[in-house]
């Protein structure tokens, strides 16, 4: 196409294209440190071309930016303060493969859409004395209480050396995991903790988990002293811990 001053404009047009992609090109270089200068070496003689490490890199930005703010949410609560982002994803990229082998999968979509639990040989004979026995007969079950067992085997410390809210955390974790309760909600003041356990099964197995964790939080084999209060509803039951001492 031909302008009145009989300049082929489509011409004028590509040159200006072309001037501005040479300009974008040449912004995009800047000057790298010495360890940057290293890793492009190492990798130039496989063929690497700064073209390509510019590309992969800004793609490589992009992506890691547009996750959901929930999956960087988890990157910056479970990376150590020192650890780099690459072996944090290494990490996780082996438990995943881990809990893939074990069919863990399996077993949360059994656990969300079957409502089963994970249940311990002990536990279980606890829970079939406790359904045969009469409505007011829960207390020989509770006594075989294997909290501690549990509780050790998850932390890997002495029961001494843990504190109460490790031991509550404990119970928070393991205990949904089990599918005992679909929720526990904890809340701390102080030395004082508010504990309410939310299940989807009846009045009977609010009093029985109630009388279970009295009794663990009574016991003298704990490093401290507690003031234990509950109430037992049909899907809940509320739990007050108060640490009185340290023995």
């Amino acid at each position: 196409m031909v302008n009145e001053n009989g300049n082929d404009t489509d011409d004028k047009s590509n040159k200006n294209d072309s001037k501005e992609s040479e300009i974008k090109e040449k912004s995009i270089f800047v000057k790298v440190s010495e360890e940057t200068r290293d890793i492009i070496d190492k990798y130039k003689d496989e063929g690497v071309t700064i073209s390509n490490f510019i590309q992969n890199s800004i793609k490589m930005y992009d992506e890691y930016n547009s996750m959901a703010p929930e999956v960087h949410g988890i990157i910056t609560k479970y990376k150590e303060e020192n650890e780099s982002l690459v072996s944090f994803l290494e990490k996780a990229i082996k438990f995943y493969g881990e809990q893939k082998l074990l069919d863990r999968d399996l077993w949360v979509r059994a656990r969300d859409e079957m409502k089963m639990m994970l249940i311990g040989k002990t536990t279980f004979n606890q829970l079939i004395a406790a359904a045969e026995s009469p409505e007011d007969a829960r207390h020989k079950p509770q006594k075989k209480n294997v909290a501690f067992d549990l509780i050790l085997w998850y932390t890997g410390k002495p029961l001494q050396s843990l504190s109460p809210a490790e031991i509550i955390n404990t119970i928070q974790k393991m205990w949904v995991v089990a599918n005992y309760f679909y929720a526990i909600d904890v809340k701390q003041d102080n030395d004082e903790f508010f504990l309410l356990f939310k299940h989807r099964q009846d009045r009977r197995f609010s009093k029985y988990w109630l009388g279970y964790f009295i009794r663990l939080f009574s016991s003298e084999a704990l490093p401290f002293k507690c003031i234990v209060e509950g109430q037992a509803f049909d899907e809940t039951l509320s739990m007050n811990i108060k640490v009185a001492y340290e023995k």
